[in-house]
């Protein structure tokens, strides 16, 4: 099998294109994560890479069996290191936004497997790539996957792509001081916060985009400093994106109901909360996390999040989500004391990406 396997690798760089396609969809038999073949195949991973990054720019069968291996092989963190560069990383960046490509959603997969190490995050961060018309005003990466992911809505940009695996990349971004910053702080080529394009997928149908959603938006509740923004409704506004998915079908008394955010009041007996439990865990980890300073939870009570969190306790039935519901209960029905209305510095760390 090595000496079969050696010899396909020589013919992914083969300078017949024939050659060279022929060999991908040979390749991607051997790179099933879990399989002796796989542990093959990532030995050569430094050898591979490049001839494959090139294929997935030739015939789409060919292209859609490269991007297939390099999804495979980098489901092991050790081969994303061998991305980490801004060439590399800006010919996957160009594969997700080249207009029709069918393979921009396999592409974003790619991307959401490398983001897992700092290396590529950080590069990421600060890619320029050039402006790609159809998209937005900026050459910036970040701006580009942003605005193409809101595209991926509807299909609007690439009929072949939702772009959903993007979200992924957002909340890897954001586990970093840098990216949290990004999504918060208005953009140059439009004025608009990142996150506030994207906060609007909290209730969106699809696991992957909504989920990746979530947890970017918990993520940036730990930037403590910016909680007045994240709050305030003439800026992010985004505690209706957290409470929509907590909410159910109840109904409150009056008083209660009319100092919620308006975007949770009157949802109808048809509301459903939230399904996953882990995304649940998610959404109530950045109340938590909201509740870390005394503006945070001043807004908190104000808006009338604890009669939210005490109807989804009546029905709560996953433990994680219980203790979290409780804890944040607990910050927000206690005194305050002039020691807790200064800004804490609580451990944040405990609140870890799900």
């Amino acid at each position: 099998m090595e000496d079969q396997l050696n010899e396909l690798v020589d013919f992914l760089s083969s300078p017949r294109s024939d050659v060279r396609q022929i060999a991908a969809s040979y390749v991607v038999g051997f790179s099933k994560p879990g399989t002796e073949s796989f542990d093959l195949l990532r030995s050569k991973a430094e050898k591979i890479v490049r001839p494959l990054l090139v294929i997935c720019h030739e015939t789409p069968i060919a292209a859609n069996s490269a991007m297939s291996t390099l999804v495979n092989l980098t489901s092991d963190t050790s081969v994303c290191r061998l991305f980490a560069d801004e060439d590399t990383l800006a010919m996957i960046v160009s594969l997700i936004t080249i207009p029709d490509n069918i393979i921009a959603d396999p592409a974003c997969m790619l991307l959401s497997n490398l983001t897992k190490i700092d290396s590529v995050c950080r590069i990421l961060s600060v890619l320029n790539v050039g402006e790609v018309p159809g998209i937005c005003n900026s050459s910036m990466a970040m701006d580009q996957l942003t605005d193409v992911f809101v595209k991926g809505m509807d299909k609007k940009y690439n009929k072949n792509a939702k772009f959903s695996f993007l979200a992924s990349v957002f909340a890897d971004m954001t586990n970093h001081s840098f990216g949290r910053r990004y999504f918060l702080e208005r953009a140059a080529y439009d004025g608009k916060m990142p996150i506030t394009k994207i906060m609007v997928f909290s209730e969106y149908p699809d696991l992957i985009r909504r989920g990746g959603v979530d947890s970017t938006m918990k993520n940036v509740c730990f930037e403590k400093d910016k909680h007045k923004d994240i709050l305030d409704p003439e800026e992010t506004n985004m505690l209706p994106y957290i409470l929509l998915p907590l909410c159910g079908p109840e109904e409150y008394d009056m008083d209660e109901m009319e100092a919620m955010p308006e975007e949770v009041q009157l949802l109808g007996e048809d509301k459903k909360r939230e399904q996953d439990p882990k995304l649940r865990a998610c959404l109530l980890e950045a109340i938590n996390l909201l509740c870390t300073t005394h503006f945070g939870r001043q807004t908190l009570r104000k808006k009338m999040v604890y009669p939210i969190l005490r109807e989804m306790h009546k029905v709560e039935t996953d433990e994680t989500c219980f203790d979290l519901n409780d804890r944040a209960v607990q910050l927000l029905m206690r005194d305050e004391s002039k020691e807790t209305e200064k800004d804490e510095q609580a451990d944040t760390n405990e609140f870890e990406e799900i």
